[in-house]
This record gives structure tokens, sequence and C-alpha cells, in this order.
């Protein structure tokens, strides 16, 4: 049975540092990789994380019966990261005719020589206004923020702190 809003188009909402996501997230998955189940999942934003709202997993014809172990190898996580990454979006004003550009995140990866100019900077406002975009889309995905952001600007757990802190200080992170 089909959930009557499956497919229904969802409201953006700012969670900060120009960053935008739907307030409601639905996939469906097919053949996800060691499963012969279907899933469809609904994701909610709570505050600045996502969390399930509703699992339906459904056994294909003929294919085996779902158990308790086919349950615990349901990859949640793996949903609420992909989830995310196919719907937050950047906004970022631009002075002009253009208005504001629209970037899907994807997989958030800074392009190298990108990551090594801010990284060279150090915690200028443009640093920590991206040091925010990503704790918050670790938030957003449910990974550990001070970690993500460690490990996407390539620098020690103590400067991803002092950053972090830096960027709440400045009131360009709030939380």
């Amino acid at each position: 049975m089909k959930h009557p809003n499956w497919g229904k188009a969802w409201d953006r909402v700012h969670v900060g540092c120009d960053l935008y996501a739907p307030s409601r997230v639905e996939m469906m998955l097919k053949d996800v990789e060691g499963l012969t189940v279907d899933i469809l999942a609904a994701m909610v934003l709570e505050g600045r994380r996502y969390v399930v709202q509703e699992l339906t997993i459904t056994r294909r014809d003929g294919g085996p019966p779902i158990t308790s172990e086919l349950l615990r190898g349901v990859p949640v996580h793996s949903l609420l990261r992909g989830s995310v990454s196919a719907a937050l979006q950047l906004r970022i004003p631009e002075p002009g005719p253009e208005g504001t550009t629209t970037h899907t995140m994807g997989l958030f990866v800074l392009p190298q020589r990108e990551r090594r100019r801010l990284v060279k900077a150090g915690p200028t406002d443009e640093t920590l206004l991206w040091v925010a975009r990503v704790y918050i889309f670790a938030e957003l995905s449910g990974d550990p923020p001070a970690k993500h952001v460690k490990d996407v600007f390539k620098v020690p757990t103590s400067t991803a702190g002092y950053w972090i802190r830096r960027a709440k200080d400045r009131k360009i992170l709030n939380g």
C-alpha cells in the first residue's frame, strides 16, 4: 500500500549558513547490496537532524522472509546520509541580476585546491563559514560534526575544535 504523502514536494527550510533542507525526505530503495527486500523510508527534520519517521520493508515476490537478522542489516544511517546528500542545497546570494545561485550539496567534498586555500588562511570569516556548513551537514546526516570538520579540512582534531569554537563565538555557527 502506498502512503498518501509519497511523492509530495516538501518545503525547504533554512538550517543555517545559506543551507536549506527539506522538512521531509522520502526515498525508495531497491537492490540494496546484501538485502533481498525493498525499502521505503521517510525522514523528517527535527532541529538540525533528520530522524526516520517511517520505514517500510517489503519482501519481494518469492524472496526469503523478513527476519530479525534482515532488519538489523537495514542501513538506516546510510539512508540518512544519502538523503541529506541528495536533498541539501547551498544558496549563495549573488550580486547582480542572477540573484541567488543554488547548488545541491551532494557528497560534501571541498575541492582540494579550495580546501588548501581555506586551511592556509586559518580561521577567517570565510573559512569559518565553510566550517559551519560542514558542521551543519554532519549534524543533518547524524555524523559526529567535529570529526567531519576534521576529515573534510584534513586538520588535527584540536584545530577543528578551535575553528568550531571560533565559528560559534563569532555567531557564524549557532549551536
